[in-house]
C-alpha cells in the first residue's frame, strides 16, 4: 500500500504514528504481536493464560457442562408435578414416563400445563402432532361438526384429519 505524503510535517508525523504498517499476514497470537512490536510480555501473557484457564475450569465445574440437562430435568420435574396433580391415581414410574414424554415435546412449563389440560395426561404425542401441524392450544375448544377439537383428538381422530375438517368448515386452528 503506498504511503501518503503530507506537506505539513506535523500531519505527516501523526499519519506515520497512526497509519497501519505493512507487516504481511495478520498476527494470530498475542506473542506474535508482542514480538513484532518489540515487547517482552511473556510473563504477563502466561499469567493471563493461567487466569483464563482457571476461570474456564471453574465455570465448567459449576455448570458441569450440563446446564441443558439441568434445564430438562427441571422441566421434567415440573411436568411430573402437573401430571401428579391431574392424575394422582397413576404410579410414580408411570408419571415419570409421562413427564419424560411431555418434556420431549419441548414446551415451556405454562404451555405444557395448558396442553395437558387440553389433551389429557397421555396426550404428549397429540400435542407434538398439533404443534407440527400448526394447531394452537387455544383452538382446542373450537367446535367442528358438533364436537370440540380436543374431544376429537382425545377420541383418536388424527391431527391432520381435524385440520382438514377445520379447513373444510372455513375455520382456522392456528393463533
Amino acid at each position: 500500500m503506498p504511503r501518503a505524503r503530507f506537506t505539513d510535517p506535523e500531519l505527516q508525523a501523526v499519519y506515520a504514528l497512526l497509519a497501519p504498517t505493512d507487516t504481511g499476514a495478520p498476527s494470530a497470537t498475542a506473542e506474535d504481536i508482542a514480538a513484532r512490536e518489540g515487547l517482552d510480555l511473556a510473563a504477563d501473557l502466561a499469567a493471563v493464560r493461567r487466569r483464563t484457564a482457571r476461570a474456564a475450569a471453574s465455570r465448567r465445574r459449576s455448570e458441569g457442562g450440563g446446564r441443558r440437562r439441568e434445564n430438562r430435568r427441571t422441566r421434567e420435574d415440573y411436568a411430573f408435578e402437573v401430571l401428579s396433580r391431574r392424575a394422582g391415581h397413576l404410579r410414580r414410574a408411570e408419571l415419570r414416563a409421562l413427564a419424560q414424554a411431555w418434556t420431549r415435546v419441548g414446551l415451556w412449563p405454562a404451555e405444557m400445563e395448558a396442553w395437558i389440560g387440553a389433551v389429557g395426561v397421555n396426550g404428549a404425542a397429540i400435542a407434538r402432532d398439533c404443534l407440527t401441524a400448526g394447531i394452537a392450544v387455544s383452538a382446542m375448544d373450537i367446535v367442528l361438526d358438533g364436537m370440540r377439537v380436543k374431544q376429537r383428538l382425545r377420541g383418536g381422530e388424527p391431527v391432520f384429519s381435524v385440520l382438514a375438517r377445520a379447513t373444510a368448515c372455513g375455520r382456522s386452528l392456528s393463533d
